[in-house]
C-alpha cells in the first residue's frame, strides 16, 4: 500500500495555496507530479480569446492543472470528462469541465469572474424547453477549488484505488477520530465530509438521520495483488472504525 499521509486537511485559504495541496494530493495519491501553481498554458489565452474574458487566478490555475494532466497522461487516473474551457451552451457562464456524454457542464457564471475563485454551478440540458440548450442548476461549491477537490475525490471509485463501503453513525466518526490520538484527522471541504489517515481517506456522506455511508480509499500499487491489498485495507479500517465480526 502507498503510505499516503493526510494531505488536504491543510487546505489554506489562498487560491494558488489551495490549487497547490490538489496538487500534492495528485502526486501522494496518484504518483502524478503535476508541477507546481504560479504558471500558464496557451490554454489559459485561448480559453479567454474564446470568451472574451479575463479569468480569475482560480479558473486559469484549473486550466493549467488540466493542462499539465493531459501533458503526462494523468487524465485517465483522475477524471473522465472531457474538455470544456468555453462558454456553456446559451448560459452566460465559463465550462470548468464537460461530462463525457456533453449532457453537463460544471463552471462559474460570467457576472462571477471578477472573484478570484469564483462559485462554482452545474448546468444541464434544458429538456422541457429543448434538449440542445442548457440552463442552470444548482450551485455545487462556494470556490471553483473547493469544486475541484471535491470532483477529484468522487472520481476516486473510477481509480486505480482500493475501494471498500461500510455504514456507520456520527457517534462512531467521532469516536474514531477522538481515540486515534491524531492519526485520523477530519476536515470538511465545501459539501465534503472527510476522515484521512496513514494510508488512506474516508468520504462521509449522509445517508439517513445520524448515519453516513462511507466510501474507503486507499492507493494501490500495481504490482501488488490487488485481493490481498483490498484485505488488509480492509481489516485494517475496521480496526479504526472498532468494527468487530464475529
Amino acid at each position: 500500500m502507498t503510505p499516503y499521509p493526510p494531505t488536504l486537511h491543510r487546505l489554506p485559504d489562498d487560491t494558488s495555496g489551495r490549487f497547490q495541496v490538489i496538487r500534492e494530493f495528485l502526486l501522494r495519491w496518484h504518483g502524478l507530479d503535476t508541477g507546481t501553481v504560479g504558471r500558464t498554458v496557451d490554454r489559459v489565452g485561448e480559453a479567454e480569446a474564446r470568451v472574451g474574458k479575463s479569468l480569475p487566478l482560480g479558473v486559469r490555475e484549473w486550466i493549467v492543472l488540466l493542462d499539465d494532466l493531459h501533458r503526462i497522461d494523468g487524465w485517465k487516473h483522475v477524471l473522465r470528462d472531457s474538455w470544456g474551457l468555453k462558454q456553456v451552451p446559451n448560459c452566460a457562464a465559463f465550462s470548468l469541465l464537460t461530462a463525457g456524454e456533453a449532457d453537463r457542464h460544471w463552471g462559474p457564471l460570467f457576472r462571477d469572474l471578477a472573484k478570484e475563485d469564483p462559485p462554482t454551478s452545474e448546468f444541464v440540458p434544458d429538456y422541457e424547453r429543448d434538449e440542445r440548450r442548457f440552463k442552470r442548476g444548482r450551485q455545487v461549491a462556494p470556490r471553483v477549488s473547493t469544486w475541484a477537490i471535491e470532483f477529484i475525490i468522487s472520481y476516486l471509485h473510477l481509480s486505480r484505488s482500493l475501494q471498500i463501503e461500510r455504514r456507520a453513525s456520527k457517534p462512531t466518526l467521532d469516536r474514531m477520530c477522538s481515540q486515534s490520538s491524531g492519526r485520523v484527522v477530519a476536515s470538511q471541504i465545501g459539501a465534503t465530509e472527510l476522515l484521512e489517515f496513514e494510508g488512506g481517506l474516508l468520504h462521509a456522506e449522509p445517508d439517513g438521520p445520524g448515519i453516513y455511508q462511507l466510501r474507503c480509499y486507499a492507493p494501490h500499487l500495481a504490482e501488488t495483488d490487488y485481493r490481498a491489498a483490498a484485505r488488509d485495507f480492509e481489516e485494517r479500517l475496521d480496526a479504526l472504525l472498532g468494527v468487530t465480526w464475529l
